[in-house]
C-alpha cells in the first residue's frame, strides 16, 4: 500500500468507499439515516488545499480509503477518513492518518482537531491511540462547534458526538473558543 495525493477523477471511488464505510459505521453508532457521502466541493476544497489522500494497493492500483482535511485557521480539520469495511484493522486508516497529520506539521500548523463517535472503536478509541484528546465543551472551537451541532440536528445522538484534538506544533495550547 502508498498513500499519495487524490486526483478529481477519483472522487466516484471516494464516494463508494465512503458509502461502503457508512454501513459499519451506522449499525456500530445506531444510525439509521440514509447514507450519503461527502459533498465533492468538500472533497475539491480539501484537494485544493493538498489534504485530500488516497490509500491505493500497490500492484493493482486499486484505491482502498482516503481521508480528507482542510485548514481553519492554524488548525487541521479533519472532515472525513474512510477505508473499505474488508480491509478494516490493516492499518490504512491508521496511514492515512500519521500521513494528513505529518504534511500539517510540515505546514506549521498548530493543531489537528476532528468530530467523532465517542463510543465506536474505530473512531473516538482509534484517534485517542494516535495521540488526540477529548475536548470539553469550554475548549471547542466555534467552527467545530458549528459542526457538532449540525451532525446533532441531522439526526446523531449528541451524547455519542465528541470533539477531539491533537497538538501538532509541541506546544500545550489548548484551542480556544473564539473559533480560532
Amino acid at each position: 500500500m502508498t498513500i499519495r495525493a487524490a486526483r478529481t477523477e477519483e472522487f466516484a471511488r471516494l464516494a463508494e468507499i465512503e458509502l461502503n464505510a457508512f454501513a459499519v459505521w451506522a449499525k456500530a453508532c445506531f444510525v439509521s439515516s440514509q447514507p450519503s457521502s461527502s459533498p465533492q466541493f468538500v472533497l475539491q476544497q480539501s484537494l485544493d488545499q493538498g489534504f485530500l489522500l488516497v490509500a491505493e494497493e500497490l500492484g493493482s492500483g486499486r484505491v482502498t480509503g482516503f481521508a480528507a482535511a482542510h485548514v481553519v485557521g492554524r488548525y487541521l480539520h479533519i472532515v472525513e477518513v474512510d477505508v473499505e469495511p474488508d480491509l478494516h484493522g490493516k492499518g490504512i486508516g491508521k496511514a492515512l492518518m500519521l500521513s494528513l497529520l505529518e504534511k500539517g506539521r510540515h505546514e506549521g500548523l498548530g493543531g489537528a482537531v476532528l468530530t467523532t463517535d465517542r463510543f465506536a472503536p474505530f473512531n473516538a478509541p482509534f484517534y485517542a491511540k494516535l495521540g488526540f484528546e477529548i475536548l470539553t465543551a469550554a475548549d471547542v472551537p466555534g467552527f467545530i462547534q458549528e459542526r457538532l451541532d449540525s451532525q446533532v440536528a441531522s439526526g446523531l445522538d449528541p451524547q455519542r458526538r465528541v470533539a477531539m484534538q491533537m497538538e501538532l506544533d509541541g506546544t500545550n495550547s489548548r484551542f480556544s473558543s473564539s473559533g480560532n
